[in-house]
Formats: C-alpha cells, sequence, structure tokens
C-alpha cells in the first residue's frame, strides 16, 4: 500500500519500467515523491482536509503508476498529474454534505502559533482565509499559477480550457482575491 502524505513512502518494485512507462526508473522515486508533494499541496488547498486530500493523492498515484493513462509525449508528468488530483478534488467537494462546510471553516478558525505573530504570517493566514471563501473554480486558478507556479498553457491542460480563458479566469480571480484583501492592507 501506498502511504500518502507529503512525503510518501513506496513499496520496492513499484517504480519499475513497466509500471512507470519510462526509461529513467532510477529517477521515479524522486519524481514520485516531488509529484506527491505537489499534487498533496493542491489537494489540501482544495479540500482543507488531510485525509481527503491523502486519498485523493493516493488515487492520482494509483492512476499514474498502475493506469497507463499518462502518456509522455503529451507532456510532462507535472500538468498532467495535477490535473487527475484537482478532477480528484473536484469530486470529492460535489459529494460533500452541506455539513461537512463546517470542517472548511475549521482551518479558517486556526490560531497562529506564537512563532506565526510576525506581520508576514498573518498576511499569510489572511490570504488563505479569503482563497477558502472563494469559488473553487477561481481559488483553484489562483493556487495552480501562483502557488504551484505552473505556466498559462500548464494550467489549461489541467483545467482543460484555452490559455486565453485561463488569463482572464486568473484576472478576474486575483481582482477578487485584491477586492477581498483590501480591508486588511
Amino acid at each position: 500500500m501506498v502511504e500518502c502524505s507529503p512525503a510518501i513512502a513506496l513499496p520496492a518494485g513499484i517504480l519499475s519500467e513497466k509500471n512507470m512507462n519510462a526509461p529513467h526508473a532510477e529517477n521515479g522515486q524522486e519524481d514520485l515523491e516531488s509529484l506527491s508533494d505537489h499534487g498533496f499541496a493542491l489537494a489540501i488547498q482544495l479540500l482543507g482536509r488531510h485525509e481527503d486530500a491523502a486519498d485523493v493523492v493516493q488515487d492520482s498515484l494509483r492512476k499514474l503508476i498502475h493506469g497507463g493513462q499518462y502518456d509522455a509525449h503529451r507532456g510532462p508528468k507535472r500538468p498532467w498529474f495535477l490535473k487527475v488530483v484537482r478532477n480528484g478534488a473536484l469530486d470529492v467537494l460535489r459529494k460533500r454534505k452541506p455539513e461537512d462546510e463546517e470542517a472548511l471553516t475549521q482551518l479558517e478558525d486556526i490560531d497562529p502559533s506564537p512563532a506565526e505573530v510576525a506581520e508576514q504570517n498573518e498576511l499569510k493566514h489572511i490570504i488563505r482565509q479569503q482563497l477558502a471563501g472563494m469559488e473553487v473554480a477561481q481559488r483553484e486558478i489562483v493556487l495552480l499559477r501562483d502557488f504551484h507556479n505552473l505556466s498559462y498553457a500548464e494550467i489549461a491542460e489541467v483545467m482543460e480550457i484555452r490559455a486565453g480563458t485561463v488569463m482572464s479566469r486568473l484576472h478576474r480571480a486575483r481582482k477578487e482575491l485584491r477586492q477581498r484583501m483590501r480591508r486588511y492592507l
């Protein structure tokens, strides 16, 4: 079984050429750990729950390793993997019951630790709160661009939209975030 946390441990033999569909399986462990880290960060940012994010990343890793769906000729693994994670996270959000939203508000109410008293860390906390309050579509495009540093083309691939649409949606999402942050700055 694959342990799914920001740093995952994989069983021996899982990174064979046959399983990874790649000629450089010796780099597979580092590659999967990197993909897992990025995928987990996106999933936790979209879902707000560690358990749900871990499940989504684990399912996405299973699709990458055993599904044979990734085609290296169509582009890099990272955007493909983040797309799979995003779709899984959106599925989880669709299935949530209304009372599950309480869990998201708990994430917003976390008090900063004594080490986070500094103004910069307070601002990060406020930004997370405001992002969590935004629509999922707006939140995910900001996360993919500004937190995961994906290019417009990669975001377009992940979200299955055109690059021009990415630019306009990102502009509107940033404008919304800026409006939400205005009272704090």
